[in-house]
């Protein structure tokens, strides 16, 4: 299982320059063909540590001397020493890594004085690690008033996640095993009162020999409160919404039409000050789709917009919903019209989500398939606390109002949680 490999040669042109003084060096002829070297002999930099992170393999060196910067060399499973990056501090982690091979490092320390380079002596060569599974970016738990949902980022190399949890400091016990295409497990065994905390492995499983990350810890998550809104709302200050405390907005693209779509006549505005106020952004397609023709008219319809709004932090999502489409007989039908939309934009690089309110999911789509591009759930709670996902998998945002009210939007506006981590 390898990793996407880096260009070596264009990193290293592009992190030598970025520690030296501007103008002191170019990036041609560094390591690689230089004339205008001289010798210098200094002590050479000597290991403190090598060890695994979540991050990566990280290394730890001291030297006596002054220096630049240092030259990084590896060894993967007893090959060539080759150089794989600059550093001008006296640590260093590498994380374009492969679970299971054996690396060995050097570094090299060097000085810049007048366009001209001295180097030091590398340093001994390190110890042996053998790389583990990077850990995920983060865990973060939000807390309902009958569960903690807790979530992490990916490891698209993982073979699946181990979650450990301790109760109010205690011991840790291995709390659940969960499948590598999930992202987050749900705790409902939970006391008012009591303090849980829960830590994250990454297993990677090669060749039958299973390899385990160095865990990541949990950390409570802020509640971020978003909205979604299109021109029924009006002319938003986006500025007053920022300051009201709103974390991310879902805007209407527009609305699908049997040959594509129509663009809600306040994309452009809100979409533009919404960023410019540091608003988190998303994008919303309202569906018209009886048939799978129709959906991927929709599907063209959105790419094509996306050209121009598609900087996106949150989804860009399949609003269905349409009161005449919430029968039994249409549930085989609704699941391919939202496949549909959702596989084509997904194809081409963009994230999905499919929105739509808990009757509609549980009568008329089978949402067990289309919960694999992320759901976002309309119910109507109007308190935060008060969440039920109805044992709808991967629910990702929960509409709970459609009557909040939010400084800088006269009158009301659909109020959301986003109840996984924002990446």
């Amino acid at each position: 299982m390898k990793r996407k490999r880096i260009n070596i040669q264009k990193k290293l042109s592009k992190r030598i320059t970025s520690i030296l003084l501007a103008g002191v060096i170019t990036t041609t002829g560094f390591i690689f063909g230089v004339n205008n070297i001289y010798a210098q002999s200094v002590d050479s930099p000597a290991f403190t540590r090598v060890y695994s992170t979540k991050s990566g393999n990280k290394l730890l060196w001291n030297y006596s001397k002054k220096s630049n910067g240092y030259i990084v060399y590896r060894s993967i499973d007893g090959g060539k020493f080759t150089e794989i990056d600059v550093t001008k501090s006296k640590k260093y982690t590498d994380s374009d890594i492969e679970t299971g091979k054996n690396y060995r490092y050097q570094v090299k320390p060097f000085n810049v004085k007048k366009n001209k380079y001295s180097y030091g002596k590398k340093s001994d060569i390190s110890k042996e690690i053998s790389a583990l599974p990077l850990g995920v970016e983060g865990v973060s738990v939000v807390s309902f008033s009958n569960r903690k949902y807790i979530s992490w980022n990916a490891n698209p190399m993982a073979s699946g996640y181990k979650v450990y949890r301790s109760v109010n400091g205690g011991e840790w016990t291995e709390f659940s095993d969960v499948d590598s295409n999930r992202e987050y497990v749900e705790d409902f065994d939970i006391v008012k009162g009591n303090n849980y905390k829960y830590k994250v492995y990454v297993y990677e499983i090669i060749n039958g020999k299973k390899y385990v990350s160095v865990y990541t810890l949990s950390s409570n998550s802020p509640e971020k409160k978003g909205i979604d809104v299109s021109y029924y709302n009006g002319v938003i200050n986006w500025k007053k919404v920022k300051k009201a405390g709103i974390s991310f907005a879902m805007i209407r693209m527009g609305y699908g039409t049997t040959k594509g779509g129509i663009i809600d006549s306040q994309l452009d505005y809100n979409y533009k000050n919404a960023k410019k106020n540091g608003i988190k952004v998303g994008l919303y397609l309202y569906s018209y789709a009886d048939n799978v023709k129709e959906a991927k008219n929709e599907a063209k319809f959105t790419l094509k917009m996306l050209k121009k709004y598609g900087d996106l932090d949150y989804p860009m999502a399949f609003d269905f919903e349409n009161t005449y489409r919430n029968k039994k007989k249409y549930k085989k039908s609704n699941t391919k019209i939202i496949k549909t939309y959702c596989d084509y934009l997904e194809n081409q690089g963009y994230d999905t989500s499919v929105y739509s309110y808990v009757d509609f999911f549980k009568t008329s789509v089978k949402y067990k398939e289309v919960s694999k591009y992320g759901i976002w759930l309309a119910r109507w709670t109007h308190k935060t606390k008060k969440f039920d996902d109805y044992r709808i998998p991967n629910v990702q945002m929960w509409q709970y109002s459609d009557n909040g009210r939010v400084k800088g939007i006269s009158g009301a506006v659909d109020t959301n949680l986003n109840i996984l981590r924002e990446k």
